[in-house]
């Protein structure tokens, strides 16, 4: 009997360690998943940052958010006279909350920073919450924290960088998380690199040399005419450009420039521009005309006293900009004297804003190489020059010159391989009699309002 007794209690004891075991099991297993759910939650919100995403020739570079929901673009890229880097937080489907954007702006208007959070609150239709100052990497940001309540948050930096450059970095937030938004504009800030970059101060230096002495001076007071043809990979003869520029009797703009160009074929396309600028060229104004079989549309630039540049576009839609261009910055026409004063100069590498006739600001990278024989062909080139725009366009060209410093050929690399050479107003005529009457009435052209 007692062993009968021993063995159920026995028996009953084991049953009731086996429900306790199995009740802590169950808990442990609970917090276990707790815990695993945590970790993935938290990581899901860690923010991760990418490496640093430099900027090319600026010697600028920032990380962005990355990973966990972010997703990130790898390279800065070129969007209307600026370049932009960006960076959203996507937790779900269709389901953005969380915007990075980083901005160097070429060309932007002096205005001081509390007039910009000013500009900024008034687009997003909040208020101001706060503004300060943070150092970074030897560089003062102003920013503020705009609102709109009771969802949109915004902090916004900006940075005066030398060579009348500026850099703005924002971050929007959608779902009145003030706290993430401030988070994720401190670590952005916190990875900002900048180094002053010599390159467009050796541009602004060669501008000035051209300013001081005058674009008259260049011109000897007569009228420069260059003719080119235009051949494709196939050396076929393709299109042909014409410039003119001369040092004329106005007063106040001298300088008069006139271009051609037309391209026939699958790619036929046909613009004609006109410039008008002072010796100095700190006030100028321009227009150009474009054909193409997607339409037609037409540019007006018009630089004032002040240093502002406006851009006028007539096509799709009528649309004007206002720009502030620094002091590298460079008229599309008064390109060649440019490249002329490089030759003579002692620098080997500059960089410099071109203002083409379109509109656009394209920052480029001219430097000096030794002549390829083998690329110059039978142009007798005497010197080279490599010139790289950086919004992304294709390779780099190369400009040969004869010994009189004149353009003698170009090789363009844009969707194939394009040759330029130098040639005569007859050889344009007997190659495009469609086109004769732009090149015996030159002259008028320079007459053109």
């Amino acid at each position: 009997m007692n062993e009968g007794y021993k063995v159920k209690k026995y028996a009953s004891r084991k049953h009731i360690y086996g429900q306790a075991a199995s009740k802590v099991t169950l808990f442990s297993l609970l917090v276990i998943g707790l815990l695993i759910a945590h970790f993935i939650i938290a990581s899901r919100s860690a923010l991760v940052l990418s490496g640093p995403i430099k900027l090319e020739y600026v010697d600028l570079s920032v990380s962005m958010p990355a990973g966990n929901g972010w997703q990130s673009e790898s390279q800065w890229r070129y969007q209307e006279n600026n370049f932009c880097l960006s960076s959203v937080f996507i937790p779900g489907p269709d389901n953005l909350t969380t915007m990075a954007n980083c901005r160097y702006l070429l060309a932007p208007p002096t205005t001081d920073p509390n007039t910009q959070f000013t500009q900024r609150a008034s687009a997003l239709g909040g208020a101001i919450e706060k503004i300060g100052k943070i150092q970074v990497d030897k560089l003062v940001v102003a920013w503020a924290h705009i609102a709109k309540k009771p969802t949109l948050e915004m902090f916004f930096g900006t940075v005066q960088l030398p060579n009348h450059r500026q850099l703005d970095i924002e971050v929007f937030q959608s779902t009145g998380r003030a706290e993430l938004a401030e988070r994720v504009f401190r670590r952005i800030l916190e990875s900002l690199k900048f180094k002053d970059s010599h390159l467009l101060e050796a541009g602004s230096e060669i501008i000035a040399e051209i300013k001081n002495e005058g674009l008259a001076s260049f011109l000897n007071n007569q009228t420069n005419e260059n003719f080119f043809l235009i051949r494709d990979v196939q050396n076929r003869i393709i299109g042909f450009s014409m410039d003119i520029i001369n040092a004329g009797p106005d007063a106040q703009l001298n300088i008069q420039a006139a271009s051609f160009y037309y391209i026939r074929g699958a790619y036929a396309r046909e613009q004609a521009a006109f410039f008008r600028s002072n010796n100095k060229f700190d006030q100028f104004a321009s227009k150009s005309e474009v054909s193409k079989p997607g339409g037609a549309f037409g540019v007006e630039l018009a630089l004032d006293k002040s240093g502002l540049l406006t851009i006028r576009k007539s096509a799709p839609e009528v649309e004007e900009k206002i720009y502030q261009p620094g002091p590298a910055a460079l008229p599309e026409a008064l390109l060649e004297p440019f490249l002329n004063k490089m030759l003579e100069s002692h620098h080997n590498q500059a960089m410099i804003d071109i203002i083409t006739t379109d509109g656009t600001i394209t920052p480029t990278i001219i430097s000096k190489i030794e002549v390829d024989k083998a690329a110059a062909g039978e142009s007798e080139a005497v010197y080279a020059l490599k010139v790289e725009l950086l919004d992304g366009r294709g390779p780099p060209e190369q400009i040969f010159f004869n010994n009189q410093k004149q353009v003698s050929k170009i090789l363009l690399r844009q969707r194939e391989v394009y040759t330029v050479e130098r040639t005569t107003a007859e050889n344009i005529i007997k190659e495009f009699p469609e086109r004769a009457d732009y090149i015996l009435q030159k002259n008028k052209l320079l007459k053109k309002d």
